[in-house]
């Protein structure tokens, strides 16, 4: 029989509401002046703005947010100290310590669906990204392509000009003091990301590409999709003719008042001023077929274990798979591999990679309890094919079951390990989760097309669970 699933609400009750510390020393940019904003930052760094790298302290984060869910659509936009209106929960959600589907359905059975419409449709913009990016990877390797391309080949006076900005010394006193807070924290407000992101293109006109590989290296959440595309929409690549400009009216109305106490700089963003870069044309994103994925591995004689000795991998991508299909294999071990020789290429800050250790640590430790069967944990320059397939001759495995990474670095790796095992007479059954699958493969083209439909089937369910008043961990329609 299939185990009951705790709710959020559950889960958080039976854990000590505790976050995880990450290690790392302060950080200051040399030749940065001292001004208000950096005390500002100091109230951010030690205020509850931290992020939650185990699964019990995202999901007592998210009850504690719970009774504010109904203004997150008033709120969101404030960029205050603290962060307070929004979850920061989404270094969590990427490492899919806590996933969209329970934070929705935990939205669903608390809250009219209308009160709340707004909180849930930023939870699914990530999944659009993911679905969008899933049907054009090319767009992926394209832009890391592009990344390496710079680093070899531009022109040294923008490259200069691009580490001064990335050291938070571009001149503009609020967006410099945002630097520093990603390079400290590993975070920055959505609205931060769009105003730093339009100031590195439309004004500072530095190439996008390299903006988005600096978030990518130093955000807690850098999630391939989500911040590839969100770079390529201000840059007016995304829609075509709809760029993002930082305007100094936007931040005036939004930033909390301390934010901008030191005003140098703001006159470069005036609203007069900023005008959007025109950036060439380029190919049209190829689009491939959607290629379907069962949510667990085929069932055998009543066992959602396939016949044979076999492997879970856990990973960073899905770090609750006990949570999901596979909760009901069978597995002889579980695996966690730490690929540094992957991190070091893409130059990931020390504090993001403190992060991704944690939350793999705490995904492997639950997924023990769980199936109750060894696990091994593995921090290797062999790199992750090698480890994988090592392991599993160790092991005597027929392979390896996993959720199959999205459109990444992690997803890049996946013909070397399938090649790695095929030497061997082995393999991995790649599994994908029921959300994931119902959702990505509608993101063919704009985000409200895609909208429109979840909102539908959710706005449905929200009904059926008021009607009801079961309580009960609701399995939703997707």
């Amino acid at each position: 029989m299939p185990r009951p699933r705790m709710t959020a609400a559950t889960m958080a009750a039976r854990s000590e509401s505790s976050s995880t510390a990450l290690p790392g020393s302060r950080i200051r940019s040399p030749g940065v002046e001292e001004s208000e904003f950096q005390t500002t930052l100091d109230v951010m760094l030690e205020s509850e703005a931290t992020f939650p790298a185990t699964r019990v302290a995202a999901l007592a984060r998210w009850q504690a947010f719970l009774p504010q869910a109904t203004r997150y659509g008033a709120l969101r936009n404030q960029v205050v100290p603290g962060h307070p209106h929004v979850t920061r929960l989404s270094p969590a959600l990427r490492a899919r310590l806590v996933t969209t589907e329970a934070l929705v359905g935990s939205l669903l059975e608390t809250c009219r669906f209308a009160a709340v419409e707004k909180l849930v449709q930023e939870l699914v913009w990530r999944d659009y990204w993911k679905g969008w990016l899933e049907l054009r990877p090319s767009v992926w390797s394209d832009y890391r392509a592009e990344v390496d391309r710079l680093r070899r080949q531009a022109d040294p006076a923008l490259l200069r000009r691009a580490e001064a900005v990335m050291a938070g010394q571009g001149g503009i006193a609020v967006l410099d003091g945002f630097t520093r807070e990603l390079i400290e924290t590993g975070y920055l407000h959505n609205h931060a990301r769009m105003w730093w992101a339009g100031y590195w293109i439309h004004v500072e006109r530095l190439p996008w590409a390299l903006g988005a590989d600096f978030f990518y290296r130093h955000l807690l959440d850098a999630d391939p999709a989500s911040n590839t595309l969100g770079w390529r929409w201000v840059a007016g690549l995304q829609t075509r003719g709809k760029a993002y400009l930082p305007r100094r009216s936007n931040l005036e109305k939004y930033c909390a008042a301390n934010l901008l106490a030191d005003p140098t700089g703001l006159e470069r963003i005036d609203d007069s001023v900023v005008a959007a870069v025109a950036l060439p044309d380029e190919r049209p994103a190829e689009r491939v077929a959607w290629k379907p994925l069962p949510d667990a591995p085929g069932i055998t004689e009543g066992s959602a274990t396939p016949p044979g000795s076999w492997g879970l991998w856990v990973h960073g991508e899905d770090s609750s798979v006990e949570e999901s299909a596979l909760g009901q294999m069978r597995p002889e071990v579980l695996l966690s591999v730490f690929d540094a020789q992957r991190v070091a290429a893409l130059g990931m800050a020390s504090r993001r990679i403190a992060y991704l250790k944690t939350a793999l640590a705490d995904g492997l430790a639950r997924a023990g309890h769980h199936f109750q069967c060894p696990t091994e944990s593995c921090e290797t320059g062999e790199g992750l094919a090698e480890a994988l397939s090592r392991v599993a001759r160790e092991r005597s495995l027929a392979g390896w079951v996993a959720m199959r990474p999205s459109v990444g670095p992690l997803a890049d790796a996946i013909p070397a390990i399938e090649a790695a095992l095929a030497r061997d007479g082995r393999k991995v059954i790649w599994c994908r989760r029921r959300w994931d699958e119902h959702l990505w493969p509608q993101a063919s083209a704009g985000f409200f097309g895609f909208w429109e439909k979840a909102q539908r089937r959710l706005a449905t369910q929200a009904t059926a669970l008021a009607q009801s008043r079961d309580p009960q961990q609701p399995e939703l329609l997707f």
